[in-house]
């Protein structure tokens, strides 16, 4: 009589699926964040220019900015010598979305508060300090340029009104100095200077907009 081997028998062997732990998904995460940070960086990084001044008094690294329309859109980051010694050159970083003002026809000064009988000029700067003024201009891109002595001559491109006075003295007038209209501020003081003639002083006066129909025309 034969015996009957019982079949063996297999276990099934079932295996999980390894997931990718979350943890490991950390590194990858802080890379994208640290690469958009530093492209963000590099698309905002100012771009560097250098103004030429007669003198540094007033200007401070890190402190001085630029303004254009009351506007700051840069910050001055050094100053030094230059290689003649006969001015100073100051690096400016100016911010990214004025590059395109950055041309020939640019200019830059540097506005101080002045204090004089009919009040003081430069209000701005004697409340936020000294700071350097920026108009931009047309040509070529420059990274190169000279500051002015003086504030130039306004350019007419938003409806005021220029008017030149000629007196025979500049008085107590200054530059910032207010023009009134039955006791209401309608201008102010632009610029001064000698007539051809030497014979006395032409002022010039800047009439707001909202303002220009009160000059008529003789």
């Amino acid at each position: 009589m034969s015996q009957e081997t019982p079949a063996s028998t297999t276990e099934a062997q079932i295996k999980n699926k390894r997931r990718i732990s979350p943890f490991w998904l950390l590194p990858f995460i802080a890379l994208m964040i640290a690469g958009w940070l530093i492209w963000d960086s590099y698309q905002d990084r100012g771009n560097t220019v250098t103004i030429d001044f007669m003198s540094a008094d007033g200007i401070v690294p890190g402190r001085t900015p630029v303004r254009y329309q009351g506007v700051e859109v840069g910050t001055v980051q050094d100053i030094s010598l230059s290689d003649d010694l006969r001015k100073i050159e100051v690096k400016v970083s100016i911010k990214s979305d004025m590059k395109d003002a950055l041309r020939e026809e640019t200019q830059f000064w540097l506005v101080t508060p002045k204090a004089s009988l009919a009040g003081v000029s430069g209000l701005d700067a004697l409340v936020g300090g000294n700071y350097i003024g920026m108009m931009p201009g047309k040509g070529k891109e420059q990274d190169h340029f000279v500051a002015l002595d003086t504030q130039p001559k306004y350019r007419l491109d938003n409806g005021d009104l220029m008017i030149h006075l000629q007196a025979p003295d500049l008085g107590s007038l200054n530059s910032g100095s207010l023009v009134y209209f039955r006791k209401i501020p309608v201008g102010k003081v632009y610029d001064y200077a000698i007539n051809p003639n030497k014979q006395g002083v032409v002022i010039d006066v800047l009439i707001e907009r909202r303002f220009t129909d009160l000059v008529e025309k003789r």
